[in-house]
């Protein structure tokens, strides 16, 4: 069971055998929630990303990528990863009362602010993470971007950014907010042990934004014996270098 800001949220097998079934890595991740339908909505972004911070890292074998650019639900239920070479295994989710999917299929905003969670699994310690996230509207709000890293018990410990950066900001068409684009970084202290439940938190400021697009890249700590093999593997490549030579 995990909780973000007062609201028990449950993720279990059964919930997930009901509703939604995802991949994570080849194990299997629940993130459904009982009872919620998950409508489509099969309308295009209109803004997306602005010059986001793409990891030299991303694709690669430690590594998980998960982007959104269509929104489905915009109150109390899943949104799956759907960006182009997205992994499967996250869900999104607006705990904001009175927003709504507007026509380009963006969480719009109304009276409240948004209050967003991504839930995930992590199969191994997770060393770093970036978040670039594009909005329309108002702004969102710094202080609310938490990265908590649980064990099933409950346990683990929440990070805030090591770094964040304004990568993109333009006036909207009616001159009365923001086209942005913003990255967050975090650089994870070192666990000792895989902390297998990744929640990522943030929220707008004030209603009168709409999120537009989001990306989550996390690097993992390989295991010991996947760090060995990339060991071997880097030693068998430099010694053919030097027979080459």
């Amino acid at each position: 069971m995990l909780v973000s800001e007062g609201k028990w949220f449950t993720l279990t097998f059964l919930e997930l055998e009901k509703g939604l079934s995802m991949s994570y890595r080849g194990r299997k991740v629940a993130c459904a929630a009982s009872g919620i339908a998950l409508a489509v909505i099969g309308s295009s972004a209109s803004a997306d990303f602005v010059n986001p911070l793409v990891p030299v890292w991303r694709g690669a074998a430690n590594a998980d990528f998960y982007g959104w650019e269509i929104f489905t639900s915009a109150f109390g239920g899943p949104n799956i990863p759907n960006y182009a070479g997205t992994e499967p295994g996250a869900a999104l989710f607006n705990f904001g009362a009175g927003a709504f999917i507007n026509s380009a299929g963006n969480i719009q905003a109304t009276g409240s602010p948004l209050s967003m969670t991504v839930y995930a699994g992590a199969a191994e310690p997770v060393a770093e993470v970036i978040v670039n996230i594009a909005t329309i509207g108002t702004v969102l709000n710094d202080n609310s971007l938490i990265l908590g890293l649980y064990n099933n018990s409950g346990g683990g410990l929440t990070v805030s950014p090591s770094m964040m950066e304004l990568r993109s900001d333009q006036p909207t068409a009616d001159g009365q907010g923001r086209v942005q684009t913003r990255m967050y970084r975090w650089i994870v202290p070192p666990t000792g042990s895989a902390l297998p439940r990744f929640e990522l938190n943030f929220g707008s400021l004030s209603g009168g934004i709409a999120l537009d697009s989001l990306s989550i890249d996390v690097r993992y700590i390989p295991a010991p014996g996947a760090l060995a093999l990339i060991t071997c593997a880097g030693t068998l490549a430099a010694w053919r270098r030097r027979r080459r030579d």
